[in-house]
């Protein structure tokens, strides 16, 4: 049976042989002796069980078992190679996926400018987003289905870091013909009275919970809807009367027809976007991500 614990060195050796005819032109080309050329081909050919070279005072030429061999070994040799490559680039960061969880309203604005970003200055790395809850992303996080979460609020989690990147402002959305919306200035209380109308899914619990803080903390109980839609039928709910609700400063390059948004004066401060990710997450493409977002977050402050 042959020994296939191959050196590779060896079998470049025999490679190189085969195409020059001679093994003095090995050693030329790889600054070796041929004296060592030709022995550490005759062990490639004692591990292998055939002769690769006919030997003669003119040179060596390649047996037929000997050609069939290096141009399968060659192929098997450019594989290799091509294997090592695409796993150092992975390991460097140019290639590979990043798994992102992130809400639905977060898909605009400085998220916006990160993900172009990051898409021109590594367009070998594929990106791959789910949307979901904080709770339900932070969840995937911390089971290890997602690399990183974009969320709202600050967060501290054991085993993660965390990063506040920006605050964003928090607007009022309702309808063109409610009393409110030809004011500015608008506080809390002047929303005391009203309906809000939320989704079940994507944003919705965060919104419900904030209204909840919010209203709840001056002394009211908000009344809230919930409604199993998406952000576009919700905000249609809102320009058709059913409810007010709220959103943050990124969705404000949308436009709704009938919807009309006001900014809230919020004394306890702005709505921050925070980045969560596992301290021991050794992804590269983690570190480039965070790179860029870390850049956005510096101009805009």
């Amino acid at each position: 049976m042959p020994d296939m614990s191959l050196d590779l060195r060896y079998l470049r050796y025999a490679m190189i042989a085969a195409e020059h005819g001679s093994f003095r032109r090995v050693s030329q080309v790889l600054g070796v002796t041929q004296s060592t050329v030709s022995r550490r081909i005759l062990i490639l050919e004692r591990k292998i069980g055939f002769s690769l070279f006919e030997r003669d005072y003119r040179g060596v030429r390649v047996t037929r078992a000997g050609a069939e061999f290096l141009k399968q070994a060659a192929m098997g040799v450019s594989h290799l190679e091509h294997a090592v490559s695409f796993a150092l680039s992975t390991q460097r960061g140019q290639r590979g996926e990043i798994k992102i969880g992130m809400l639905t309203a977060l898909t605009s604005g400085p998220l916006n400018r990160i993900f172009r970003q990051f898409r021109h200055i590594h367009p070998g790395l594929k990106v791959r987003i789910r949307e979901g809850t904080s709770q339900e992303n932070l969840q995937r996080l911390t089971s290890g289905e997602v690399d990183i979460v974009f969320i709202t609020g600050a967060h501290s989690i054991p085993g993660h870091d965390s990063l506040v990147l920006w605050s964003e402002g928090v607007f009022l959305a309702l309808p063109v013909a409610h009393e409110l919306s030809t004011r500015d200035g608008l506080v809390w209380t002047d929303a005391r009275n009203e309906t809000f109308v939320v989704s079940s899914g994507g944003s919705g619990p965060e919104v419900r919970d904030y209204l909840i803080q919010r209203l709840a903390g001056l002394g009211f109980s908000p009344t809230i809807d919930i409604h199993d839609v998406g952000r576009d039928s919700l905000m249609n709910l809102v320009a058709m009367g059913y409810g007010l609700t709220i959103t943050s400063e990124s969705t404000l390059g949308i436009e709704w027809p009938g919807v009309v948004f006001k900014q809230m004066f919020c004394p306890e401060g702005e709505l921050p976007v925070s980045a969560v990710w596992s301290r021991t997450n050794s992804n590269p493409a983690l570190k480039h991500l965070m790179g860029i977002a870390s850049s956005v977050s510096r101009q805009m402050s």
